[in-house]
């Protein structure tokens, strides 16, 4: 059994060519590949066959053409906000809560590093804890770093992860 989950590439646009099975036009390196599964009984799904500029991948829009990769509008928009109610709302919060804002901050990482900065605080809150239900106190450092962030998060536009030198 053979599984594919992600595979990339790219094409000029407007190299279109319709794919009879999902009645549209892809890419036509797209379509190549999807008639080679279909010939070869590999599955796939509609839903997954995704093209264009910006590329959604897991929460983060992988641009192509600028090279970049930054959270998606409606994900920064998730964290800001989750981060704004987690500093604000209560002096106290349980240690499944800080590391569930840990996770979230950790995978902002990716396309945020600098995000590392406000979590030093929060790690050392967290530090030799084990029960999760148990409250902890919300301390003026962990509350201006996770600010910081929420700042920081607010104002970046990505990571580029390549230059161009020529092509």
């Amino acid at each position: 059994f053979i599984y594919v989950d992600d595979s990339f590439s790219f094409a000029k646009v407007g190299d279109m060519t319709y794919y009879p099975k999902y009645r549209k036009s892809l890419p036509t390196d797209m379509v190549a590949l999807l008639l080679l599964w279909d010939e070869l009984g590999i599955p796939h799904e509609e839903r997954k066959q995704i093209f264009g500029s910006p590329l959604p991948v897991i929460g983060f829009d992988v641009d192509p053409n600028l090279m970049k990769i930054s959270l998606r509008q409606e994900s920064k928009r998730g964290l800001v906000q989750e981060l704004c109610s987690f500093t604000k709302y209560k002096r106290r919060r349980t240690l499944r809560e800080f590391k569930h804002i840990v996770g979230s901050l950790n995978w902002a990482l990716n396309v945020c590093p600098l995000l590392c900065l406000g979590l030093s605080a929060v790690y050392a809150k967290i530090k030799g804890k084990t029960n999760s239900k148990g409250l902890l106190w919300l301390n003026r450092a962990v509350v201006e770093e996770l600010l910081w962030a929420t700042f920081l998060l607010e104002c970046s536009d990505g990571v580029y992860f390549l230059k161009s030198v020529s092509w």
